[in-house]
């Protein structure tokens, strides 16, 4: 065609859309809403994306370097970014210290950094505390803990006030605010710490650290908080010695027209210390140039990236066929209302191709238009959302990114949708015979054969081939873009048998249709007229398919992970159970377990917790453990040997076994593992250490490990397992050389306390012990319904507006017909009867098929994902209830609504012959 016969389609097309101004605006919604949800989406990943220099602020804030005393005295590689990968290299036995590593040990850190710095360097310390508990309204909230001067321009980008003041007197300190949120404290409250009881803190600011918004920590002025927690914990406290750990940093803020280069980063790292620096970051060296990409060896699945990848690549190929199938039926009507039109244009002398183009460019027309529209809304709702988008993600963006390309690239997609969903209405027009088009007949044709037979062989062979690829391939092996060979085996084989689905579709309409004749008037007609409108019907219930599709597979997908999580959560104790853990010993101990029980009532019988250790010099101890093989992926807990009395047996390993009990009773040792004894009834313990140490005259040597074999008891309880490899009683162990660590307390209440009642204990207890801790047990707790019902909730929506959206389409499109079925007598009831049970039709047709093609991917997925590295068998599990509600009580709810509002009362018109 000639640009000029296009030009005048356009106009055609574009004088139609004003025309039909309630069609055209339900085709631009239909197009906008995917770009708009497609353009947020590209613009929220860009604006994450950080830029180098907004990265590396995030980590030195406004100094020039982060230095970090990883391992002094030892050698380290990192990345050009410390914080994105570093470790310490492995000297060899036989190999010397460097003299950069000699001094690493040696030197006082501070001291060493200084030297290292050019001449001027300004430190400000990094000072992180140990995770600490604080006072709340309910009790008391764990937090992290940390000191700066946030009035120093040095901590911006890094830490940054975003409402309150800075603390600027003593005793005053902010929070982030998931502090806030946890606690329930408000800004201006106060609150203690643990082990700083005397000392009441004001919260006057909020800060956050602007690439982990949820961080829950306490910010205190310089030396008004760390060395008081450091004097007032207690040396011989294990937990204290762990909190106490940690790596020295400093913020560096160097003199006016210096830079560091990537020369000055190894020579911190020959020393054992990383260095982030702004110049490095902007400006990193070659890869080759950096040892790090040579020599780390992190492994990473790629079956774990692929499944996700698959999930979106499938759920957006499948759902990118919604918009062309739900526009095409309304271009079908537009067609179909203007045959007059178009047959004039040919009779005039119009080709088929020009009668083609009119309707292609109304495709065109509100193609572009959606698109636009699409776009600029989508962009304007992030910047209105922004700041919410970013408290759900946990990070600040960046910057906020319009990149011209993606949004260019998007916008053709929605015009390409706009275009396939008038292919298929121009194409038919196209064919239309002029004589029909003026009289207004046209002939109803049987569906193809040709097409039913290639539909049926796309359906067995995608799933076929959807399978292979989830068992057969290989992962890793990238083809197209970031997506190996099995990402696009699944994709295409999914992609395949919904198309297979689709061309099915027409004949599933026709077959419906057969069954009109046995019904009532209401029945017979809106089958008959579905049937005789496949044109208009298919689309419908194919748009209806594909997103129960894209749901179906993601709720089974996340229902099986979510079932297959369930199976490998390994429990602490049974379902219940309150365990207080602390390792204070003498009258402290006692009075721990009796704080939690005034704070929780209906507790029952209190189960005391130690454990088997071996005792090998003043203030030296080893745990004690059964020889033989151990299944780590059961343990709730490292092997060890529990000891305890017949209360603990119930309360901790939920054995109920009178005979356990007496041999328990008797000091005998039970062991729950059948492998762990020997034919002869005995089990080995393990003592390690002894060995090497200094000796007394006439003492024999002791060896590092001694076997020391023992009567046991077999109570064989799989689950018991799980929380120890064996129970003793503690007066059994004095015979053996052994003693008992006390490991705090287990009960077993009728039903959990609830949260609340939790923290409020918890907080007592940390009165007495401020490294106690307190759990309860409830179970695997499911993460996955909330996004299957949201995904049901949209399907469901997509499942009413598409079955609605049709059957308005063929209320308008058989507006004569009815004007005929009124004016020779019908009730008015008819017309409320054809459109609710189209509707129903539509959707009903739609959820079955859908829901079974879902399957297809989920199972291919799953199956993906359970031959990676270290899988374990697949679980297929699917979110029965949100299915029957998709697949039965949404189509009878679609027909009810339709013929609710649907008018029993059509206007009759004039009919010209």
């Amino acid at each position: 065609m000639r640009i000029g016969a296009w030009k005048v389609a356009l106009r055609i097309a574009r004088r139609d859309a004003l025309r039909a101004k309630g069609r055209s605006a339900l085709i631009l919604a239909m197009i906008a809403l995917p770009v708009l949800g497609v353009t947020g989406a590209d613009v929220v990943h860009r604006s994450g994306q950080l830029t180098p220099a907004e990265r590396v602020e995030r980590v030195v804030g406004g100094a020039d370097a982060l230095v970090t005393a990883l391992n002094p005295g030892q050698g380290v590689e990192q990345a050009p970014v410390a914080e994105d990968g570093a470790f310490v290299v492995q000297s060899r036995t036989e190999q010397q210290p460097t003299p950069e590593q000699l001094k690493g040990a040696s030197t006082d850190p501070a001291t060493l950094v200084g030297s290292l710095l050019p001449p001027g360097s300004t430190l400000t310390p990094v000072r992180t505390g140990p995770e600490t508990g604080a006072t709340s309204p309910e009790g008391l909230v764990r937090t992290l803990t940390t000191e700066a001067d946030l009035g120093d321009p040095v901590w911006h980008g890094r830490l940054n006030l975003v409402k309150g003041r800075a603390p600027g007197a003593p005793h005053e300190l902010a929070v982030t605010q998931a502090f806030l949120d946890h606690s329930g404290l408000p800004l201006g409250g106060t609150t203690t710490v643990q082990g700083l009881e005397q000392t009441t803190f004001t919260i006057t600011g909020v800060v956050e650290h602007p690439d982990d918004l949820g961080k829950v920590e306490l910010v205190a002025r310089p030396g008004e908080l760390l060395d008081q927690l450091a004097a007032a914990a207690d040396p011989a406290d294990p937990a204290a010695k762990q909190a106490q750990g940690g790596h020295g940093s400093w913020l560096v803020h160097l003199p006016g027209g210096v830079a560091l280069d990537w020369a000055r980063v190894q020579l911190f790292n020959a020393h054992g210390y990383t260095l982030t620096a702004r110049s490095v970051a902007i400006d990193p060296p070659p890869s080759r140039a950096v040892p790090y990409y040579r020599d780390a060896t992190v492994y990473h699945d790629p079956a774990s990236g692929n499944s996700t990848k698959v999930v979106v690549a499938t759920v957006t190929g499948m759902g990118l066929l919604e918009v062309a199938l739900l526009a095409g039926p309304a271009f079908a009507v537009g067609a179909r209302r203007s045959r007059r039109q178009l047959a004039l244009l040919g009779a005039a002398g119009g080709r088929r191709g020009h009668i083609g183009a009119v309707v292609l460019g109304g495709g065109l027309v509100l193609g572009l238009a959606g698109a636009a529209v699409g776009v600029v809304v989508g962009t304007a709702v992030v910047a209105v959302l922004q700041p919410v988008i970013e408290e759900v993600g946990g990070a600040r963006f960046g910057h906020f990114a319009l990149p011209p390309l993606d949004l260019l690239a998007i916008a053709g997609v929605g015009l390409c949708t706009a275009l396939l969903a008038a292919a298929l209405p121009a194409w038919q027009a196209a064919r239309r015979s002029v004589t029909a088009g003026l009289t207004g007949r046209d002939t109803v044709r049987a569906p193809s054969r040709l097409v039913t037979v290639v539909g049926v062989a796309l359906i067995l062979g995608g799933g076929a081939i959807a399978m292979y690829g989830a068992g057969a391939v290989s992962h890793g092996r990238t083809v197209v873009s970031t997506y190996d060979a099995r990402t696009l085996i699944v994709l295409g084989g999914s992609v395949a048998a919904e198309l297979g689905l689709l061309a099915c579709t027409p004949v599933l309409v026709a077959l419906f249709g057969r069954f009109a004749g046995r019904l009532p008037l209401g029945p017979r007609l809106a089958l008959r007229d579905s049937a005789r409108n496949r044109s208009r019907t298919a689309p419908a219930v194919a748009a209806v398919m594909a997103a129960v599709a894209g749901a179906v597979a993601i709720g089974v997908y996340s229902t099986s992970t979510d079932a297959e999580n369930r199976r490998d959560y390994r429990p602490q104790a049974p379902y219940g159970a309150v365990q207080l853990t602390s390792h204070r010993d003498g009258p402290q101990a006692a009075k721990l377990p009796a704080e939690v029980e005034k704070e929780l009532t209906g507790l029952g019988p209190r189960a005391d917790l130690g454990q088997v250790v071996y005792k090998f010099c003043d203030n030296c101890s080893s745990d004690v453990r059964l020889k033989g093989t151990v299944n780590l992926r059961m343990l709730s807990a490292p092997s060890h040997l529990a000891t305890g009395d017949a209360t603990l047996l119930h309360n901790l390993f939920d054995v109920r076994d009178p005979a356990a009990e007496q041999a328990l009773a008797a000091g005998k040792l039970l062991v729950f593992d059948r492998t762990l004894i020997g034919a002869d009834g005995k089990a080995v313990l393990e003592l390690r250490g002894g060995g090497g140490g200094p000796l007394q005259p006439g003492q024999i040597p002791k060896p590092d490990l001694q076997e020391v074999p023992v009567d046991a008891v077999l109570v064989d309880n799989p689950d018991a397992a799980r929380f120890a490899q064996g129970l003793m009683p503690a007066t059994a162990l004095a015979k053996l050389g052994l003693a008992s660590a006390p490991q705090g307390a287990v009960w077993r209440p009728a039903t959990p306390p609830d949260r609340k009642a939790q923290q409020r204990a918890a907080a007592a207890a940390a009165q007495l012990d401020h490294y106690s801790e307190l759990d309860v047990e409830r179970g695997y707790q499911s993460k996955g319904d909330a996004l299957t019902l949201a995904l049901s909730g949209f399907a469901g929506l997509v499942v009413l507006g598409a079955a609605g959206i049709a059957t308005g389409l063929a209320a308008a499109d058989s507006r004569q017909d009815q004007a005929t079925l009124a004016a020779v007598g019908a009730p008015p009831r008819i017309r409320r009867t054809m459109a609710g049970l189209q509707c129903a039709l539509i959707a009903l047709l739609g959820a079955l098929l859908g829901a079974a093609n879902g399957f297809v991917p989920a199972v291919g997925l799953l199956k993906s994902r359970a031959t990676g590295f270290g899988s374990k068998p697949m679980i297929l599990s699917a979110p029965w209830g949100e299915l029957l509600l998709v697949v039965l009580v949404l189509p009878v709810v679609a027909g009810l609504l339709a013929a609710l509002f649907t008018r029993s009362r059509v206007p009759l018109a004039r009919r010209l012959s």
